[in-house]
């Protein structure tokens, strides 16, 4: 008899569809998307409708795997965990905990493996951890600067934009579930406007395509903004209110001449000027930033300078505008018990040079190597670097659901669950929903979650009742400051969602500049969109949150889902 189960895609993707599986006599022989869910609506991406090859794939990883002359061979998970802790406590204890280096990515995008992670190595008393990233990372730390947080609207509120324009964003691949959104604006008359130096499948979709030269989006924005400057299309009001460092900005834009951007652009001065009179005649614009802008030194510069142009056009603060990205909070669940738990000692190294980082570590060495949902020696610039690097390393070991480049140079390989084997919280990057992540059928093989991993490494670390828990446990804990609005987690099961974070929409201050009062700013900006806080607020130093990301397929990566 087939049942119908409902749970979420935790992969490493903006939109979190909301899942219904279907399984028969313990086999899930259906994967389509929840028509119920407001945001995504009932269709996938490819991906997701051809999901069940990858979790039925023969080469999926199903038991523990150790490293030995003669090659892998299959161990037992409590071989597998004695021989980690006893390696765990050696390093720690020998040289100290930041001789442990921990690699944690976006393959890990679910509250509680992301809350049991943190408080696993706070206990261990701290590592060395990988931070940075290949993807939206620039984009974050500028509008961490420019907003105090992101100014990303809600794919609702793409309905009330009378124009679309898209800075290096592909969101016909990357974020499909925004375009019924957009289709609903241009059938009102709203035109979409691409610039992008690939005439990819959204370019193809537009009213506009400006093909750029690659990089050059910083120097076209000051080129729009310097049209909207010398026409007196700027919201005074705005600028005069809720911007600090305006004067500078116009010295910077003033002195770049507009033929100046739209050579470096390689446009035509009369394309800049059509950009400039659709950012000043038309209101809302709703401005969209892409991993685009990211790829170049200049990156976060470059997207300051668009969020720039969004806020002087009046674009900022208003339904149908902003300038968006992603959405980089996490609602109020209960923290306390990372608040409380162990100072230990951190060190950062970077992930997009993890290669040379290793090598360069000093006082104390790095060791010993946790890889969790990451792909370094697949997705890294130079993985021949990356590789030598993790090679170095006197023990490896690997969490994934596949033998990926990482996993290959393992000395201990540990199998991992699937969205659909596991119990979570699921928050998007992409929209205000939050999801119930539940388990479809038992676990294949052998694999474990990631929380249960830790939680059976702590036992042997003596630490076992701080991580203690059932992952219902842990959800219900993790929600409990939530309850009093009705969000639950009987309420998520029962598919009584509610909406987090409130209306965008309500004005915020903009710095152009590096603000004087970024906490001030950023504490006026979240009181209007509770229950959402912005992401990595009261993390662990080394923590990789969910902003840390990059396209999973295209770099390589293993572990998404």
């Amino acid at each position: 008899m087939a049942t119908e189960l409902r749970t979420v895609c935790t992969r490493d993707c903006p939109d979190s569809c909301s899942i219904i599986a279907t399984v028969e006599d313990g086999r899930i022989t259906g994967h389509r998307g929840d028509p119920a869910h407001e945001v995504t609506r009932g269709f996938l991406c490819w991906r997701g409708n051809n999901y069940l090859r990858r979790f039925y794939h023969p080469d999926r990883l199903l038991y523990p795997r150790r490293r030995t002359k003669g090659g892998w061979q299959r161990v037992s998970w409590d071989d597998a965990l004695d021989l980690i802790a006893d390696k765990l406590q050696h390093y720690r204890d020998s040289f100290g905990p930041r001789s442990i280096l921990v690699v944690n990515y976006t393959g890990i995008l679910t509250s509680v493996a992301e809350t049991v992670g943190e408080l696993f190595w706070s206990h261990m008393g701290g590592a060395t951890f990988a931070h940075g990233g290949l993807s939206t990372e620039p984009a974050i730390a500028a509008q961490e600067l420019d907003f105090g947080g992101d100014c990303t609207h809600e794919a609702e509120d793409l309905v009330n934009g009378n124009a679309f324009v898209l800075w290096g964003k592909n969101v016909a691949v990357t974020r499909p579930h925004w375009i019924p959104f957009m289709k609903e604006a241009r059938r009102g008359g709203a035109p979409l406007v691409v610039i992008d130096p690939l005439c990819n499948a959204t370019a193809r979709m537009a009213d506009r395509f400006y093909q750029i030269r690659p990089g050059s989006d910083g120097m076209l924005a000051i080129g729009v903004a310097r049209l909207l400057l010398e026409r007196g299309a700027v919201d005074e009001e705005f600028v005069a209110n809720h911007t600090s460092g305006f004067e500078a900005y116009r010295r910077l834009v003033m002195s770049h001449s507009v033929d100046e951007a739209a050579s470096a652009a390689d446009l035509s001065r009369s394309q800049v000027e059509e950009i400039a009179e659709l950012y000043a005649a038309v209101k809302p614009v709703a401005t969209m930033i892409g991993l685009g802008t990211c790829y170049w030194r200049n990156g976060g510069a470059t997207v300051r300078l668009i969020d720039a142009l969004a806020a002087i056009s009046g674009n900022v603060g208003v339904p149908g505008g902003g300038a968006s990205t992603d959405v980089d909070r996490f609602p109020a669940f209960d923290q306390s018990m990372l608040e409380d738990a162990p100072d230990g000692e951190v060190r950062k190294i970077l992930l997009p040079r993890i290669g040379d980082e290793i090598l360069a570590a000093r006082d104390p060495q790095l060791k010993l190597g946790w890889v969790a949902g990451a792909n370094p020696a697949a997705s890294i610039p130079d993985t021949n670097r990356a590789g030598e690097g993790l090679r170095s390393l006197e023990f490896l070991v690997v969490v994934e659901q596949f033998m990926t480049a990482t996993a290959e140079l393992a000395d201990l390989v540990l199998p991992c669950t699937t969205y659909l084997e596991m119990d979570d919280i699921m928050i998007s990057y992409g929209h205000n929903w939050v999801d119930i992540c539940r388990q479809v059928v038992p676990p294949r093989g052998e694999t474990k979650c990631d929380r249960e991993i830790l939680q059976l490494l702590a036992q042997r670390l003596g630490f076992g009742a701080a991580l203690a828990g059932s992952a219902e446990d842990w959800m219900r804990r993790l929600l409990d400051p939530l309850a009093a609005q009705g969000l639950t987690l009987e309420a998520l099961v029962a598919l009584e969602r509610d909406l987090l974070g409130g209306e965008r929409g309500a004005r915020s201050d903009v710095a152009l500049d590096q603000p004087s009062d970024r906490e001030g700013r950023r504490r006026e900006h979240e009181g209007r969109h509770l229950p959402r806080h912005r992401k990595g607020e009261r993390r662990s130093p080394g923590h990789h949150h969910r902003g840390r990301r990059a396209r999973a397929q295209r770099l390589g990566r293993g572990r998404t889902g």
